[in-house]
């Protein structure tokens, strides 16, 4: 859990973005939402998977 300005350096350093970098970049997320960060087993290569998935929140 973390706010949209923390959520920027999480992101960034998750991807090992070059800090000096990260004020370039902004990932933004709504309240509630669920950002998901995956890491290859084999090659261990970094990506953002989902931003902000509010999918959860849908009432039916």
């Amino acid at each position: 859990m973390t706010h949209g300005g923390s959520l920027t350096f999480v992101v960034t350093a998750w991807i090992k973005f070059p800090l000096e970098a990260a004020g370039h970049a902004a990932f933004g997320a709504a309240p509630g939402s669920i950002t998901t960060l995956h890491e290859d087993d084999y090659f261990h290569n970094r990506r953002l998977a989902a931003l902000g998935d509010t999918r959860h929140l849908d009432i039916p």
